[in-house]
This record gives structure tokens, C-alpha cells and sequence, in this order.
């Protein structure tokens, strides 16, 4: 991927992955401290769900999609409008550039578990687990060509469909 996109054309994908780390580590916590309710829990488990669908079916763009709204909700649970204007630009995926490998299907089927098993330690107030798998998932879109987002540049949601 070349360094940067159109909204952070200096910046190499690895500080991008670094920051995006950063916020949804701190949305994570303030999720974890406050408690999700039941009717949260559902939201972001059905959001879960539709990454393993889309993974199970090798539907790279479905991923993609789900993936995006996926971390996207649980940001914007936060209630933090700021968080989540910044994570749209960081994690809205340009989906014509997505890869369709067959290695990428395995990528895809793993990351969305992580997605279900996060949603099951919030559930169950695990947060230092839910923090180290947090940091395991995000940290992998820096590790570069295996990820089935390596290739795609961050854009704003509202151009990618979201």
C-alpha cells in the first residue's frame, strides 16, 4: 500500500494502525467501565454475527462492510461524537481495492470470531481479556499483506456506503 490516503497523505499504514489502536482501546475501556446493556450486547452481537456470515461465505466486501460497522458501533456507544467522526476516516475501507484471495478467507473467518468472543467478554466483564484480543485484532491490519485490509486506504463512510 503506498503511504497514506487522500485524508493522511503523509502517513505510513502502520501509524494508522498504531492510532486506531489507540481509540478503540480507549472506547473499549469506556465500554467495559460503564457496562453494556442487553439491548447493546444484541446490537453489537448481531454485528458480530454478520462478520462470521460474510467471512463463512468468502464475501470479501460483506466483510469488509460488517467488519466497519462493527468497531464503528462499538465506538459510537461511547456517545463520543469526536471518536467517532475520527475512526469513520480510519477505518471506512475502499471497496474496490479489496483483495479476494483464498488466504484472506481464513483472515476473514478468524477476525470475525475475535469480533464474537469480544462481544462475549464484555458480556461477561472480561475486560483484560477483551483489551489483549483487541490489541491482537487491530494489530494484525499493521502486520501488512495478510490482512485482508492491507491493501485498502482508509475514506469516509459515507463514500463507502456505511
Amino acid at each position: 500500500m503506498a503511504a497514506g490516503s487522500s485524508y493522511f497523505p503523509a502517513t505510513q499504514p502502520a501509524d494508522l494502525a498504531e492510532l486506531r489502536l489507540l481509540i478503540e482501546l480507549a472506547a473499549l475501556r469506556r465500554l467495559a467501565d460503564r457496562g453494556l446493556c442487553g439491548e447493546e450486547l444484541a446490537l453489537v452481537g448481531n454485528l458480530a454475527d454478520a462478520t462470521v456470515r460474510a467471512a463463512r461465505g468468502g464475501d470479501m466486501p460483506g466483510y469488509l462492510r460488517a467488519d466497519t460497522a462493527f468497531h464503528l458501533c462499538l465506538m459510537g456507544l461511547t456517545g463520543e461524537p469526536a471518536v467517532c467522526e475520527v475512526a469513520r476516516l480510519l477505518l471506512a475501507p475502499e471497496l474496490e481495492s479489496a483483495p479476494g484471495a483464498d488466504e484472506s478467507d481464513l483472515f476473514m473467518v478468524r477476525e470475525a470470531r475475535e469480533h464474537a468472543e469480544l462481544v462475549g467478554m464484555l458480556a461477561g466483564g472480561m475486560v483484560s481479556a477483551a483489551d489483549h484480543l483487541l490489541r491482537l485484532h487491530l494489530s494484525r491490519r499493521s502486520a501488512g499483506a495478510t490482512a485482508p485490509g492491507a491493501r485498502i486506504r482508509p475514506r469516509l463512510a459515507g463514500a463507502a456506503g456505511l
